[in-house]
């Protein structure tokens, strides 16, 4: 029997790609996230911003549309050289040992300009390359030299090959070129083409006559006295703005998708600290900090331990409404049928659509990547279960509930260690306070505050409010806290895991 997509003559599966990075004809039917044109104007500025906001809730891909948007300008409009910071890996050794040091941010950031400038122009023709290259004074070839001393070269051949050809790759998407190396894809090639413009600039300042210069900078760069890092951002933006730029828009993501700070917002909250910390960074001529960041780290900068100055950095929380789920739902069936269908002709007639619709966008936490998984959930399991219905059948009630259990039990085990989930599954509710926890696993109220705590370090539970004194004897308000993730509470609501299928790897605490 024919799969649902294919009885009501899609393309394809309209669900079947989960990220902004792996969808080929996005730019078709996405429908544009909240803020991207206040986030484009602020990096034309150079001013910073953060963009919080939940996982899977679009932080990526309006970085993205961001990146790609600013690249297609022209080279007469005002153009700033636009970075993606997304790749903390040098970082997660000191973050393990405790704390990163501002000094090794700055370092990779300076690494990521550079590396993105000459990516740049390893995509332009030969004769567009020379008009750059060639008209350089003794100021610009010191200072091209001086950085690359210090920020690049310093760097392993396999360590640049590596990056390299992510930056090419995304460049690739953002910016077409007259190359005919570049259009081919290249890599190799066209990396070929980035070190022999380093070997030229290296060359270029072989003279003794300007060593002294370069050694001056240099000097400069890795200076002990205070300011170091803020020299280091100035002397970027002149770096840049020797070519058609008018200054850095670097792109902060994926900050808490490290193997260290996937599961902690205190890891990932520590990660970035540095930076937003030293408010003087954040306020260089010609050099804007975008940030997209978890909304479960926001609470930790506006606390004692990790402060930052809030009130000083604009920043909001990107939410999306029902209108813009119900949109972005429809215009991918639009795409995939050319126009015949709504998300509405997905459904059996006896179907509630739009209770439906408000069902699955909770589900998926309002988050339009897992929406987009949810539905794809939904349509392969009613495909299955209805393989020899005849005629096929359109999506019932039941193959929504069907879709809803399978997604949830799948897909939350790779949000949360399992270990945390054990925990949380022996709860007696989806509400409770700091006694309940004590008599689900027998653990003194101490102990009990830190299971709680962890739990809210990871995004999965929250304070919602607080319970009056039981007894007659009075004494303080209890606080109570609630699951606040969807999917485990349908799991919990509806017994879909059973305590007998966990591992509890953790010895009871008395």
């Amino acid at each position: 029997m024919p799969t649902i997509a294919e009885f009501l003559r899609l393309k394809s599966n309209p669900f079947e790609h989960y990220t902004a990075e792996t969808e080929p004809h996005i730019s078709e039917y996405a429908v544009r996230p909240p803020y991207l044109q206040a986030i484009v104007a602020r990096a034309i500025a150079h001013t910073t911003f953060i963009l919080f906001g939940d996982r899977g809730a679009g932080k990526s891909a309006t970085r993205l549309t961001l990146f790609n948007e600013i690249w297609a300008r022209k080279p007469s409009d005002d153009r700033p050289l636009v970075v993606n910071f997304v790749d903390f890996t040098a970082a997660l050794p000191s973050l393990r040992k405790g704390a990163v040091s501002e000094d090794e941010l700055i370092k990779e950031v300076a690494y990521l300009v550079i590396e993105q400038v000459l990516t740049w122009l390893a995509s332009l023709t030969e004769d567009e390359r020379s008009t750059y290259t060639g008209a350089l004074n003794n100021d610009e070839s010191n200072l091209i030299m001086a950085l690359l001393k210090a920020f690049y070269l310093s760097r392993s051949d396999m360590d640049r090959q590596r990056t390299m050809s992510d930056a090419l790759r995304l460049l690739n998407r953002a910016w077409k070129t007259k190359s005919v190396m570049w259009a081919s894809q290249r890599w190799d090639s066209l990396s070929g083409v980035v070190a022999s413009l380093v070997d030229a600039f290296t060359k270029k300042q072989a003279g003794v006559e300007v060593q002294a210069p370069v050694e001056k900078l240099l000097k400069s760069l890795a200076g002990s006295e205070g300011g170091t890092s803020r020299t280091v951002l100035q002397k970027l933006v002149d770096f840049v703005r020797i070519f058609p730029f008018t200054g850095i828009a670097l792109l902060v993501d994926k900050v808490d998708e490290t193997d260290v700070t996937q599961n902690s917002s205190d890891a990932s909250s520590r990660l970035i600290h540095p930076i937003l910390s030293h408010v003087q960074l954040l306020e260089v001529e010609g050099f804007a900090w975008l940030f997209f960041l978890w909304t479960q780290i926001k609470p930790y900068f506006e606390a004692d331990k990790f402060p930052v100055r809030l009130d000083k950095i604009a920043h909001t929380t990107i939410e999306w409404d029902d209108r813009f789920f119900a949109e972005m739902l429809d215009s991918r069936i639009k795409y995939f049928s050319e126009g015949k269908l709504k998300f509405a002709n997905l459904f059996d007639a006896a179907v509630d659509v739009d209770a439906a619709t408000r069902l699955v966008i909770s589900i998926s936490m309002r988050s339009p990547r897992e929406l987009v998984r949810l539905m794809d959930t939904i349509i392969v399991e009613h495909d299955i279960r209805n393989a020899d219905s005849n005629p096929p059948m359109l999506l019932t009630q039941q193959s929504i509930e069907d879709g809803l259990d399978k997604y949830v039990k799948e897909r939350i085990s790779a949000v949360y260690p399992d270990k945390t989930l054990g925990q949380i599954y022996r709860l007696p509710d989806v509400r409770f306070i700091n006694r309940d926890v004590q008599s689900a696993f027998r653990v003194n109220a101490q102990s009990a505050r830190t299971k709680i705590k962890n739990w809210e370090d990871a995004g999965l539970v929250k304070q919602t409010g607080t319970r009056a004194p039981e007894g007659e004897q009075g004494g303080k308000p209890s606080n109570e806290y609630s699951i606040v993730d969807a999917r485990v509470e349908r799991i919990i609501k509806r017994r879909l895991i059973h305590l007998d299928e966990l591992e509890d790897a953790e010895a009871e605490e008395s």
